[in-house]
């Protein structure tokens, strides 16, 4: 204002009649263009509403392709061994849909970490619902793309403002608005810019066998050139491992699990492996096994690459049930992840012995496990720490 004043008087005693210049604009911090939210966990792990069917739009699957390319060629997928599991619950090409989206800074690496964008599809059925198979893709990004990659993800954050920091939720905007909506559209073309064949260097497979006797086998693959080759697992070795839901549990009231290899390597769970084990089992290696599955929940103790499959699966039920039974609470022991994110689990893998799918879809319910709650958080805080918000 004061310059605004300064230049009429200046025309005032002047003798000539020539118009006063337009003033400067002050532009001070009113103007200034606000910084871009910062990250929750539902930003950083999205987990999508279950389509209608395959052919429902806005979702993406294996032959979508961006920048990089498909996201899942047919002969990657085709790596995938056979197992004799019906088709009723096994893995089906054309109907595999993203159904969760996961951003990641700082996977753990042998040298360091990699910065990555996973994105996990299951099986879509023509009434709503998933079947009880998964295929996670892993999609490595330089440090550069990561740092766009973050600006992005607090983009998308501007347009889902029915979005929550925590706790990590089935996507509201996405529910709110649709997967063709602004969000939903904005966040596949940010995953289609980053991921493809070009950069696809893991795939992971999870598939279930029919009700009766039920099982899961869980594998995967790194990917180097084009080639691929079987993960060397934790306690497992270059194959499969196999988890069996065994028949003596009702799974209304308890649960009881078998590893095939056992996979005790680094942590042993041998006291909490059934409702019915637990209760013949002393109260100190109750407690020992649930220190154990505090630790394979808590992210900044192991790497996903340091644990055998099944042992994670497994932590949200167990703990539960831990709880229920024996008083006994996680939350008061030394391992246990702590973050000043809201770590509560939401869905029904708390509850649902019969599922071990740990970000997804069991039939037509969500799935969320602790230890991706606590990834997500570890994550949110990563980004947040090494790419400030911008003005």
């Amino acid at each position: 204002m004061r310059l605004w004043m300064c230049l009429l008087l200046v025309v005032g005693c002047s003798s000539t009649n020539s118009p006063a210049p337009a003033p400067t604009p002050d532009v001070g911090a009113a103007d200034a263009a606000p910084p871009l939210p910062s990250l929750g966990l539902n930003d950083v792990s999205v987990l999508l509403p279950i389509p209608s069917s395959p052919a429902a739009k806005g979702y993406l699957g294996p032959t979508t392709s961006g920048a990089k390319g498909e996201l899942l060629p047919r002969a990657v997928y085709d790596e995938i061994p056979k197992f004799g599991v019906e088709p009723a619950e096994g893995l089906d090409y054309a109907r595999m849909r993203a159904i969760g989206i996961r951003f990641d800074g700082c996977f753990p690496a042998p040298a360091g970490c990699e910065a990555q964008i996973r994105v996990v599809m299951q099986p879509i059925t023509d009434q709503r619902a998933t079947l009880d198979s998964a295929i996670h893709l892993f999609y490595r990004l330089t440090e550069d793309e990561l740092a766009e990659l973050t600006v992005g993800l607090r983009q998308l954050r501007s347009l889902a403002p029915e979005v929550q920091d925590a706790p990590l939720d089935v996507h509201a905007a996405l529910i709110a608005q649709g997967a063709q909506g602004e969000y939903g559209t904005a966040l596949n073309e940010l995953v289609l810019r980053y991921a493809g064949a070009d950069n696809l260097r893991r795939m992971t497979f999870f598939l279930r066998s029919p009700s009766i006797n039920e099982f899961w086998i869980m594998g995967g693959f790194d990917r180097a050139n084009g080639a691929l080759k079987p993960l060397d697992i934790v306690g497992v070795g270059k194959g499969n491992q196999r988890v069996d839901r065994l028949d003596d549990a009702d799974t209304s009231t308890g649960y009881s699990y078998q590893f095939t290899p056992e996979g005790n390597t680094p942590e042993t769970l041998t006291a909490l492996m059934s409702t019915e084990v637990a209760k013949t089992s002393s109260a100190e290696d109750r407690a020992k096994a649930l220190a154990a599955v505090a630790r394979l929940e808590n992210p900044t103790k192991y790497g996903p690459d340091q644990l055998p499959c099944g042992g994670c699966h497994v932590t949200t039920v167990v703990a539960a049930f831990t709880k229920r039974d024996h008083g006994l609470d996680m939350a008061t022991l030394p391992d246990t992840f702590m973050s000043s994110h809201d770590l509560t689990v939401r869905g029904d893998a708390a509850k649902t012995p019969s599922s071990l799918r740990a970000f997804g879809w069991f039939g037509k319910l969500p799935m969320i496990s602790q230890r991706v709650v606590n990834e997500s958080a570890a994550v949110v805080d990563d980004l947040e720490k090494r790419f400030p918000r911008t003005k």
